[in-house]
């Protein structure tokens, strides 16, 4: 008898974590940063940057804008070329 009530017990605890992990998901603190409206909108933030530092001729802002991720960290280009310059060098080396 006292199994069982180890396992209710177990089963309510479970329960109640998964409801709030659940409430969280749908109210907690990201909520609403990946809906699509929020999403479009941040996109075309940042394409209108973009566009008004073209006009300004600010080419290297638009560059660095370009190759930069949303968190400042400098995104690596990988092309298929030098994947395949890489793979020679790996394979002689």
């Amino acid at each position: 008898m006292s199994d069982n009530k180890s396992e209710i017990a177990y089963f309510r605890q479970r329960q109640a974590l998964e409801e709030e992990a659940a409430w969280l998901g749908l109210h907690g603190l990201a909520s609403g940063t990946a809906r699509h409206d929020v999403i479009r909108k941040r996109i075309g933030q940042g394409a209108e940057r973009i566009l008004h530092l073209l006009e300004e001729d600010k080419y290297q802002d638009v560059q660095k804008l370009m190759t930069t991720d949303p968190w400042g960290r400098e995104v690596r280009r990988v092309t298929r070329c030098s994947r395949r310059d890489n793979t020679k060098e790996g394979s002689n080396g």
